[in-house]
């Protein structure tokens, strides 16, 4: 039996779900000359405006996933879909930092999911936790707002970067501890074990610290962590 769109769109959203990405909301859209515009890659129910008043159409990026039901509200109140030609391509939402210890862990998915949420990533393979550690503060110090290093020795990779001046590293535990340490201290660096929750654990956790960079180093702490 062909599902309908209304169970299609509750399907999405416990796919999405189960990747760690929490639903869309209008209010991470925006309207601009007329145009809605969309920034997630899968476009449900849920990205769509409050108010349609003016809206002459709803823009999406290039190659993105639309489901059955929006097509239908936008038929529905006669408003167009259109794809963002490859001019008008949203840019990226920044460069991430991605240095990955050692070849047992293959981050070429990680890098994938993070380019589909829209980062341009940098990613890199170091064999020395020490010249990691000691390389990724020197990108700190010289203006990269956030990095993440993807390593099993989380303990030690916290206690290297922290020696060094103006790095607030932290270990990833859950997206939601994630979010609390990084308001906490500021933190620009996440140390992430990616064995310890699989990829959609680890995706998570790595876009709600990103999603917050830079994230300011408390005033308390300031003359001590900064």
């Amino acid at each position: 039996m062909t599902p309908t769109p209304a169970e299609i769109e509750r399907i999405v959203a416990e796919v999405l779900a189960d990747m760690g990405l929490s639903p869309p909301s209008p209010a991470s859209n925006e309207e601009t000359a007329g145009d809605w515009r969309i920034r997630q890659r899968v476009v449900t129910l849920a990205c769509l405006p409050s108010q349609w008043d003016g809206l002459r159409r709803v823009v999406v990026p290039r190659g993105a996933v639309v489901t059955p039901a929006v097509r239908d509200e936008l038929q529905r109140r006669g408003v167009p879909l259109a794809c963002l030609a490859p001019a008008e391509a949203d840019c990226p939402r920044g460069t991430v930092c991605l240095v990955t210890l050692g070849g047992s862990y293959d981050p070429a998915p990680l890098v994938r999911a993070l380019e589909d949420d829209g980062w341009a990533v940098d990613s890199q393979r170091r064999d020395c936790l020490i010249a990691a550690t000691d390389e990724l503060a020197k990108d700190l110090a010289g203006g990269l707002a956030a990095a993440v290093l993807l390593t099993r020795h989380g303990a030690a990779a916290v206690c290297l970067a922290n020696r060094h001046p103006g790095v607030r590293a932290i270990r990833a535990a859950s997206a939601d501890a994630v979010v609390a340490d990084a308001e906490a201290v500021g933190a620009n660096l996440l140390i992430v074990d990616p064995r310890a929750q699989g990829l959609c654990g680890v995706r998570q956790m790595v876009c709600q610290f990103l999603r917050g960079a830079p994230w300011p180093c408390p005033e308390v702490f300031r003359n001590r962590l900064a």
